[in-house]
């Protein structure tokens, strides 16, 4: 779903989660980082991951607060900062 701009309370009535429905969270979608980067890691070196078409700007490091606008707005998916 993204990152949201700012914190937001989730607009659900309780009995909503006694008919069942139920909440769920994830970070990094699910990703298990301690099981899954390993093979991760050899899909990008192999080229079957190409990392490089999710930085959608490139910006220097002192326009880090613009790289954070961006990601809110909603205008990047990944910046990379550069010196």
């Amino acid at each position: 779903m993204g990152i949201h701009g700012s914190p937001k309370l989730l607009p659900i009535h309780p009995m909503e989660l006694f008919v069942g429905r139920r909440i769920v969270g994830s970070v990094f979608g699910g990703f298990k980082g301690r099981t899954q980067l390993p093979h991760f890691a050899k899909q990008c070196m192999n080229g079957v991951v190409k990392l490089d078409e999710f930085i959608t700007h490139e910006l220097p490091f002192d326009e880090i607060n613009k790289a954070f606008d961006l990601l809110v707005a909603g205008k990047s998916l990944r910046c990379l900062l550069h010196l």
